[in-house]
């Protein structure tokens, strides 16, 4: 019985935020917790398999032992997106180490997302989770999380599981999650069939959708039914949780991104000061969110989606006709979107 307890008692580090949990073992219920230093965070484009740090040891700890890690006072804010409309640059908006840190897209939510969609338990593993990415890294910090998007198939539980949190559901329209997969690599682009039958099992537009939805003719099909599936699991979260989370729609974010920025890190309750968000914002606007060394603009942006239009206009024009004709009319009501200055 003593082993027991002392079997459950939360080793003495585990306040120390920069004791992070780089991976989880679902299966197995093990966390692989190793030191970050604050600069990780910030040089790493996500905190997954691409997690930039030399890790001296990596310690491999029973979920058990973690389970009694205290809430810490301030809830985290989240950040749920529908991938491909700027996450990862607002995230970065707003990491002020000095008062708060963005964790983009850590791999434990990946691995509770993967877990969820093959069926097996996480019970007891979200709370753990979310108590060990709550953990500020100064003083009264306050720390907003990114999930990755195939993590919205959690985000409920994330939700309940951080009273008093707040999300900001990023999205984008279908034009411009048409064309932006057509930037991408022929890698990106051959993982759409298996994420768009993800987001599908995750939510109920499966069941609303005619059997034509679910053969879509081409991959670019697949992405407007992906785009679909993920917007309708931002609409569960809406109808579930309205007073908790807010909107926003990628064009307003690229219209106008420091006054959004500003606005998003006041419905989050972040505690850094307006300036400095405002400052950080000026200073990552104009860079390639995932390269940062890489000057990237809006003009550059409207520029490249003119020609994938040019090149790829026929193939858009059929993607949208069978989007509009057999998936569109069976998404739920318009996702509400109130410009970011009049949330409260």
């Amino acid at each position: 019985m003593e082993t027991a307890s002392l079997d459950a008692t939360p080793p003495s580090r585990a306040a120390d935020a920069r004791w992070f949990p780089v991976d989880l073992h679902v299966p197995d219920r093990r966390f692989e917790m190793a030191t970050l230093d604050v600069d990780v965070l910030e040089r790493s484009t996500f905190l997954d398999t691409r997690l930039d740090a030399a890790l001296g040891s990596v310690e491999q700890v029973p979920a058990a032992r973690l389970a009694a890690l205290p809430s810490p006072e301030r809830p985290p804010a989240w950040l749920f997106h529908t991938s491909f409309c700027g996450s990862t640059l607002l995230a970065r908006a707003v990491h002020l180490p000095a008062h708060q840190v963005a964790l983009k897209e850590p791999l434990v939510l990946r691995r509770l997302g993967d877990a969820r969609h093959a069926g097996w338990s996480i019970d007891g593993l979200c709370g753990t989770t979310v108590r060990l990415l709550s953990r500020p890294w100064s003083e009264g910090g306050g720390v907003l999380v990114k999930a990755t998007h195939a993590a919205l198939n959690i985000a409920p539980e994330l939700l309940d599981l951080s009273p008093g949190s707040r999300a900001v559901l990023l999205t984008s329209t279908l034009d411009d999650f048409l064309v932006s997969n057509l930037k991408k690599t022929a890698e990106t682009q051959a993982k759409v069939p298996a994420l768009a039958e993800r987001a599908l099992t995750a939510g109920t537009l499966h069941r609303r959708l005619p059997a034509n939805a679910l053969q879509p003719p081409d991959v670019l099909c697949a992405v407007a039914l992906q785009w679909a599936a993920q917007r309708d699991l931002l609409a569960s979260l809406v109808r579930g949780y309205g007073e908790r989370v807010r909107v926003l729609d990628f064009a307003t974010f690229a219209d106008d991104p420091e006054d959004t920025v500003a606005a998003c890190a006041r419905w989050w309750r972040l505690p850094a000061p307006e300036m400095a968000v405002r400052e950080r914002t000026r200073e990552v606007a104009h860079r390639n969110a995932k390269a940062m060394s890489v000057e990237y603009s809006a003009r550059q942006r409207a520029q490249e989606a003119r020609m994938v239009e040019e090149r790829f206009g026929a193939e858009l024009a059929r993607a949208r006709e069978w989007a509009e004709r057999f998936v569109l009319p069976f998404l739920d009501a318009p996702l509400p979107m109130n410009p970011p200055q009049e949330w409260t």
